[in-house]
């Protein structure tokens, strides 16, 4: 019996995706004003459960904020709090890769942010 439980146990949490480590690569973003650019996205996530903690930050900027939320089976979902505003971020994982996208609102423009990002080795 103690041994099905483990199977169990281990049987579910391999049901979740492991994010934990450091992940880059490119963010396209439009706002509903027709704004549009290019920018590069870094995550250092740090995963427990189904919780994820970590930082998020774009380009070469030192700025790091701060990322929290949840891993359900292959899904990521964080909120990214910036300075003036928090990012709904989704994404969906699948081995060393993550595709999804990220929105805000800004003083009635919405953003929406096309996200590809490889795990860095």
């Amino acid at each position: 019996m103690t041994k099905l439980i483990c199977c169990f146990v281990l049987s579910a949490i391999a049901l979740f995706a492991d994010v934990t480590g450091k992940w880059s690569g490119t963010g396209k973003a439009a706002t509903s004003d027709g704004d549009n650019q290019v920018i590069t996205v870094n995550l250092e996530l740090k995963q427990t459960g189904q919780e994820v903690t970590g930082t998020a930050g774009t380009g070469e900027s030192a700025d790091r904020y701060t990322a929290n939320g949840t891993i359900d089976g292959d899904v990521l979902t964080l909120k990214v709090l910036t300075d003036d505003i928090t990012y709904v971020v989704t994404l969906n994982v699948k081995d060393d890769k993550m595709t999804g996208e990220a929105n805000a609102e800004r003083g009635g423009s919405k953003i929406t942010i096309k996200l590809e990002l490889k795990r860095d080795s």
